[in-house]
């Protein structure tokens, strides 16, 4: 059997399953603590428009909150330090991607790197090394990438292997190097969707209660862009 600490309580069981999700990175940019930056999940509460929304970040998540934004009536500018958008997709679907957000409006910048924040009265300045000016606006989203919710988990104590980035290592069949631990969903890096970390539990109740070996390998993983 294996223990967890939650609060004051220990908890023991022959059998426990992490599945702690993640949140939005914040990477140490250099002013990016002196700005009240917006995450994907805080720009859900907001409850005014922004005049200007600058996203910072070039993927899924920043494009559709940029495009929604842009039709909501903001002005929006989109800054990715990688050279094309949505790096994951070919160079052709990626300029393409560019080309129907800028035809509604949205400044894109690419190869934009050295990002960097400043407070400008009521203003937020980025800046960036793209042979461009600072991007000044009223709301900054922060859309680049996603961590594991693994950091404050103890899982060194308890022998859980870890890679580089936080995510938990497991095996095909979502076990940890820890027999009796299993970790599911956005903590170990198998996928970032809510489509997969279902498939995950699928997965491991397959498993664990119908005797069918399913495997992380045995999906065919699909996604979209909604713009």
């Amino acid at each position: 059997a294996n223990t967890v600490r939650v609060g004051d309580d220990l908890l023991t069981a022959p059998k426990i399953f992490l599945n702690t999700g993640g949140r939005a990175s914040v990477p140490d940019l250099p002013g990016v603590h002196d700005i009240p930056y917006l995450t994907n999940s805080s720009m859900m509460d907001l409850d005014v428009l922004p005049s200007h929304l600058i996203v910072v970040g070039g993927s899924y998540i920043s494009l559709e909150f940029a495009q929604m934004f842009r039709r909501f009536g903001s002005e929006v500018t989109v800054i990715e330090k990688a050279p094309r958008l949505t790096g994951r997709e070919d160079e052709e679907t990626s300029a393409a991607i560019q080309s129907i957000l800028e035809n509604e409006g949205i400044t894109v910048h690419v190869g934009a790197g050295d990002i960097a924040f400043a407070r400008k009265g009521n203003e937020i300045a980025v800046t960036f090394s793209a042979g461009q000016p600072p991007a000044l606006g009223s709301h900054v989203l922060l859309a680049l990438g996603r961590v594991p919710n693994t950091d404050d988990l103890g899982l060194d104590k308890a022998g859980v292997e870890v890679d580089q980035r936080g995510f938990i290592v497991v095996d095909d069949q979502l076990r940890t190097n820890v027999p009796g631990i299993w970790a599911m969903g956005d903590c170990n890096g198998k996928g970032a969707f809510t489509h997969t970390s279902y498939n995950d539990f699928e997965i491991v109740a397959a498993n664990l209660l119908d005797n069918d070996p399913r495997k992380v390998t045995d999906r065919i993983e699909a996604y979209a862009l909604y713009i």
